[in-house]
């Protein structure tokens, strides 16, 4: 039996830090993350690895570089909101995978001489169906394992994976509309908090500028030495 492993859909990675977040993550922090942001429940589901959310957290805060405790909760926030967005196209990625048996089935039922006889069914009038059947039921079970024969199949009817791929893309398209918006409701939400974030650093400087004038022109002689400043 055909051992040979060709993914049907690429699974996104899980998120991996890189050289340059364990070096952020090392280094000493001029605004370090308090602790009650840090013990904030994480939305994480069972199998996803904490550390891989609290390397992602470290990367996103480097970048932004908190200076309160406002800008600290906005940074957790986007962290929460990116790391919800990689785990929808995992799930996306993941629902086509798991789905592409039926996709094999459509590509092939209505080339059946393509489908070659599987050892164990006997030959008989439906011996051609038998055959397709049992070819998609081994796929569901372990694609890797058939992944030869179904690509001699696909390949004696002139098609490739990609056919797979496509028709199972296409019995699952409402259900990828729904998770594209998902993932674009959840990057504008994303987005706001960072134009927040960038609003109120301009009105938090405006405000501290505006308050040093009024400072120095109460002063004695304070407008004076401003305007010789």
């Amino acid at each position: 039996m055909d051992t040979s492993t060709v993914p049907l859909v690429p699974v996104q990675p899980d998120f991996r830090p890189n050289a340059a977040s364990d070096a952020a993550a090392k280094a000493p922090a001029t605004n370090p993350l308090p602790s009650f942001v840090q013990v904030m429940p994480r939305s994480m589901l069972r199998w996803e690895e904490q550390g891989d959310f609290d390397a992602l957290l470290a990367r996103i805060s480097a970048t932004l570089r908190p200076a309160d405790m406002m800008e600290e909760m906005w940074t957790r926030e986007v962290a929460d909101l990116v790391w919800q967005i990689f785990r929808l196209r995992r799930m996306k990625d993941t629902l086509l995978d798991e789905a592409s048996y039926r996709g094999l089935a459509e590509v092939l039922r209505p080339r059946m001489s393509s489908v070659p006889r599987l050892e164990g069914v006997e030959p008989d009038k439906d011996w051609a169906s038998r055959c397709l059947s049992t070819l998609v039921q081994r796929w569901a079970a372990n694609p890797h394992a058939v992944a030869g024969t179904v690509q001699a199949a696909l390949a004696k009817a002139g098609l490739r994976l990609d056919a797979v791929e496509a028709k199972t893309f296409e019995l699952l398209i409402d259900q990828m509309e729904r998770f594209d918006r998902m993932t674009m409701m959840i990057e504008r939400r994303r987005n706001a908090i960072v134009r927040e974030i960038g609003r109120y650093r301009t009105e938090f400087s405006q405000q501290a500028q505006r308050a040093i004038e009024s400072e120095v022109a109460a002063a004695p002689g304070g407008a004076e030495r401003w305007s010789a400043a």
